[in-house]
């Protein structure tokens, strides 16, 4: 890399911690990998976890290894690599980082096609490549139908208690983070932003963060046809199911990523001859330009309305090619060294929006009334004091551990006091109602929804 032409990222929101050069000083893993390429039976103590299963295994280099996974997300078994730390050898416990490839392009991408492995050479970090074929990273709609393929499942629900119980991971949020490239840069902030109890930071490469552009719309709608299925399997028709849409956009989700480290990057669609290979890199001019920095920019300032810290990097240079991904790739790794040191810690206050019917987060489980239609739940100030909730219809709501002890909790919902008695384990479960449930999706053209807000207090 050409030290003199480093641009520096931009921190806007709270000051972030200064970078950490050194690497972090981490043990060595229990066996060392073989110093050359090449089959070998399956490891020893191998488990499976939440429905995944190792079946398969193959070296491809020194550092790199080919798992294949046979799991119902997907028709098939799945192939997905995992590169170790340069320095692997004989004991202790590793951070894990995961990387979300872009469109069309499959779990070699990091290795092969963008230097993973060089980039990563002093990287203190296990580095997971799942495949993601066309698919948006997302659990696909499939004209209502639902099942495979399971992106989203795959990675935050298998992938990740998969590899934590068969490598040596430090096996918590803390040291986790996830990172891709273009169709990965929207993959790595959606599955962010719907789970930020899972990743402690992520970094969008050159991604389209926003699907309510009308590029980035139009790709998502093609995808599913690079694999042979028709258009609009990800999340159906945006004419019909907008709320889908909107409950995988990043961008309006960005309120949720307010307790992840955040990076964006979004080059400026003008090729650098001394970087990039002129005609093949070219190419992608008009999409770093006209899709990614758009996108991008909507994002970055949505997080600015929002005050929520992240790092912005409008590169002055830079077309949709490896040499950018590249150079992004590397900038996204020191960030993250950073991170890495960091204590383990649950954020005191968060926001969070969904539109599932049932979901958990950060501890927090939320059950919508079953008579609801799709539409947002949105959760702000959630604290160990109350929160305050919109949507329709009964909610129910279970907490974490935060009531020790016999003593009852008094809930008052909207001024209405309840006295609620903690389980053995500290939580309470109680409900909020708001009215009827709406019946009909919220952003439908012609919907009437009624959603309200409540303020819920704990006192003990």
């Amino acid at each position: 890399m050409d030290e003199t032409r480093v641009e520096k990222p931009r921190w806007y929101g709270k000051p972030a911690a200064a970078l950490i050069a050194a690497c972090v000083i981490a043990a060595p893993l229990s066996a060392a990998q073989p110093a050359a390429a090449g089959n070998l039976p399956p490891l020893a103590g191998t488990v499976p976890a939440a429905g995944a299963e190792i079946i398969g295994e193959q070296w491809l280099t020194s550092r790199t290894l080919q798992l294949t996974v046979a799991t119902e997300a997907f028709t098939a078994p799945v192939p997905v690599e995992v590169t170790f730390p340069s320095n692997y050898g004989s004991a202790g416990n590793w951070p894990v980082t995961y990387y979300t490839a872009g469109t069309n392009h499959d779990e070699t991408a990091f290795r092969a096609d963008y230097n993973g492995e060089a980039i990563t050479a002093s990287y203190p970090s296990i580095v997971v490549s799942p495949r993601g074929d066309s698919g948006y990273w997302s659990d696909w709609f499939n004209l209502g139908a639902g099942g495979p393929p399971k992106y989203e499942t795959f990675v935050t629900s298998q992938l990740v208690p998969l590899i934590d119980a068969n490598f040596r991971t430090i096996p918590d949020r803390a040291h986790r983070a996830i990172m891709g490239e273009s169709m990965g840069g929207y993959g790595t902030l959606m599955l962010a932003a719907r789970h930020p109890d899972e990743f402690a930071a992520a970094a969008s490469l050159s991604g389209a963060p926003d699907s309510n552009w009308a590029a980035g719309m139009a790709a998502i709608s093609a995808s599913p046809t690079l694999q042979g299925a028709a258009p609009d399997s990800i999340y159906g028709p945006r004419a019909t199911e907008e709320v889908l849409w909107r409950g995988h956009n990043p961008t309006d989700l960005a309120a949720n990523l307010g307790s992840v480290d955040l990076q964006v990057f979004t080059g400026n669609g003008i090729l650098d001859v001394s970087r990039e290979t002129g005609t093949t890199d070219s190419s992608g001019c008009s999409v770093e330009a006209g899709v990614v920095r758009p996108e991008s920019l909507s994002l970055h300032q949505t997080l600015l309305g929002l005050g929520i810290p992240h790092a912005w990097q409008d590169i002055p240079w830079g077309c949709h090619s490896p040499a950018l991904f590249d150079y992004e790739m590397a900038q996204a790794i020191q960030r993250f060294q950073s991170v890495f040191t960091q204590p383990a810690t649950t954020p005191r206050s968060f926001d969070y929006s969904s539109i599932e019917s049932s979901f958990t987060t950060f501890g927090w489980h939320i059950t919508a009334d079953p008579g609801r239609a799709p539409e947002f739940i949105d959760m702000k100030d959630v604290t160990a004091s109350g929160l305050t909730i919109t949507g329709s219809g009964t909610t129910t709501i279970t907490t974490p551990s935060l009531f020790k002890g016999p003593k009852p909790v008094t809930v008052t919902v909207d001024g209405i006091p309840t006295s609620v008695q903690p389980d053995k384990n500290g939580a309470i479960t109680f409900t909020v109602k708001q009215g009827a449930p709406d019946a009909q999706q919220q952003y439908t053209l012609g919907a009437a929804t009624s959603r309200t807000t409540s303020a819920v207090v704990f006192t003990r």
